[in-house]
């Protein structure tokens, strides 16, 4: 018998919602976020606009976690 599993189709925009309520909790800017994590800071604009289903590494999510002090599993979370 074959296991089923479910997937969330709205994973990435819980975890941009995540981002921007730990970067804004905080307090640091976009650009301040960007500049830390060697990433662009379009591509964080993008990434928390939820209406661009932005993907992102795992590389990038760890760096974001590590900066805001914030375990990776909290950006999963609904």
């Amino acid at each position: 018998m074959e296991a089923k599993y479910e997937f969330d189709s709205s994973m990435y925009n819980t975890v941009a919602i995540n981002i921007k309520k730990y970067r804004m909790k905080n307090e640091i800017s976009i650009k301040d976020l960007a500049l830390k994590a060697g990433i662009s800071e379009k591509y964080l604009i993008k990434l928390e606009d939820v209406r661009n289903n932005v993907k992102i590494s795992i590389y990038d999510l760890y760096k974001i976690s590590v900066i805001l002090n914030v375990s990776i599993d909290k950006f999963f979370e609904k």
